[in-house]
């Protein structure tokens, strides 16, 4: 993920669900984290769940940019690509 939260390319958001599927297993358990780490992890990882579902939603817009009115008239976030 760059510095400004947003994937740049495949490669990252393929990195980025790995970092989810690991992380889900640390939240999933109650005994591996003190509460103030699972907050902190927790929104952590609702931050970059965020940005894949962004990336994801900029993808299918390069294939079908009539999603961009349905996104844009409810509110629904997406990446845009150059």
């Amino acid at each position: 993920m760059s510095k400004d939260g947003r994937i740049p390319d495949d490669e990252a958001y393929e990195n980025s669900l790995a970092w989810l599927v690991e992380r889900a297993k640390l939240l999933d358990d109650p005994l591996t984290l003190a509460a103030e780490e699972r907050h902190k992890l927790q929104r952590t990882y609702d931050f970059v769940e965020q940005r894949i579902h962004e990336y994801k939603r900029g993808q299918m817009l390069l294939t079908d940019p009539g999603r961009i009115k349905l996104y844009k008239a409810t509110g629904v976030a997406y990446q845009e690509f150059k």
